[in-house]
C-alpha cells in the first residue's frame, strides 16, 4: 500500500509524514517512510542540486523525475513487493502542483514524466494537509518575499484542484489545527483505507 503526504510549505507533511510510519509500526504493520526527492544515493544528489542552483523550469522538473525514478525503483517498488506500506513525504502530487502550476508547465508533459518515473504507480491514498496560505508563510524563514507568497497560492490553490478531482484517492485535512487534532484525522483516513483493503 502507497500513502502520500501532501502540502505547500509550512503545511507540517514531514511532521506529520514521521508521525504516522512511527504510530504504523507500533500497531504491528510494516511501514517504511521515504522522502521524494531524496532517499537513494543518486536522488540526495540531485536534491542537492535543485537547492544549489537557479534553474529553468524544465530542467527543475527533469531533475524532480530522474531523482523520483531512482527512489521508485531503488525503495519504492521493492518495498512494495515486500507488502510494506509505503508512506511518502510528497510524490507526484508535488510536481503537479509545484511544477505543473507553479512553474506554469504543461501538465500533459508533468502527467507523462510522472508515469516514466513512477512505473505508473500511484497512492492508494493521498492526505493533502491544507492550511492557510498565511499560517504556511509564517512557518517559512523566506516569508517576506513577495514572489514566493505568490507562487505558494498558485500551488496551495492547485492542490485543492487536484483534491476536488480525485477525491476518492486525495483527502483534505485541515492542517491549520493543532497537531493532535490533524494526526488523529489522519490516523482515521489511514486506518480506514487499511481495513478496507484488509476486508
Amino acid at each position: 500500500m502507497l500513502i502520500s503526504i501532501e502540502g505547500i510549505d509550512g503545511s507540517g507533511k514531514t511532521t506529520v509524514a514521521h508521525a504516522l510510519v512511527d504510530f504504523l509500526q507500533k500497531e504491528g504493520y510494516p511501514a517504511v517512510l521515504f522522502k521524494d526527492p531524496g532517499d537513494t544515493p543518486l536522488a540526495e544528489e540531485i536534491r542537492s542540486l535543485l537547492f544549489k542552483y537557479e534553474m529553468d523550469p524544465i530542467t527543475e522538473l527533469l531533475l524532480f523525475e530522474a531523482a523520483r525514478s531512482s527512489l521508485t525503483w531503488e525503495k519504492i517498488l521493492p518495498a512494495l513487493s515486500e507488502g510494506k506500506i509505503v508512506i511518502l513525504d510528497r510524490f507526484i502530487d508535488s510536481t503537479v502542483a509545484y511544477q505543473g502550476y507553479g512553474r506554469e508547465i504543461n501538465l500533459g508533459t508533468v502527467s507523462i514524466l510522472n508515469h516514466i518515473a513512477t512505473r505508473g504507480i500511484k497512492p492508494n491514498l493521498t492526505l493533502l494537509l491544507n492550511v492557510p496560505l498565511h499560517v504556511a508563510l509564517s512557518r517559512l524563514s523566506d516569508r517576506s518575499r513577495f514572489e514566493r507568497e505568490e507562487y505558494l497560492r498558485k500551488v496551495r490553490d492547485a492542490y485543492i484542484l487536484l483534491a476536488h478531482q480525485e477525491k476518492e484517492r486525495i483527502k483534505i485535512v485541515d492542517a491549520s489545527r493543532s497537531f493532535e487534532e490533524v494526526f488523529e484525522e489522519v490516523k482515521t483516513e489511514v486506518l480506514s483505507v487499511l481495513y478496507n483493503k484488509e476486508t
